[in-house]
């Protein structure tokens, strides 16, 4: 197992070495994830679903839409689906 030494910018980044990203096949516009297990952190590509997810929780955070009104307004929607079914 080969291991690589990244120095960590002002900015908390670092450059993922060339033969990690060739490994993983990240491009540019690629996303990645970092699972913290104990001491060690892993890195890995999120498949084209994950990215997707990852750019629509990215745009929500941009629009201001909180985790709190998300679940206001479904059990908004629930309570209101109970009503209908109760007429």
């Amino acid at each position: 197992m080969a291991t690589y030494v990244s120095k960590v910018t002002s900015a908390g980044q670092v450059t993922i070495p060339k033969d990690v990203r060739e490994a993983l096949d990240l491009d540019d516009d690629d996303y990645v994830e970092f699972a913290c297990v104990g001491a060690a952190v892993f890195l890995r590509k999120l498949r084209a679903r994950e990215d997707r997810v990852a750019v629509i929780r990215a745009k929500v955070r941009r629009s201001g839409l909180t985790r709190e009104r998300v679940d206001r307004i479904v059990e908004e929607t629930r309570e209101e689906m109970r009503r209908k079914r109760r007429r």
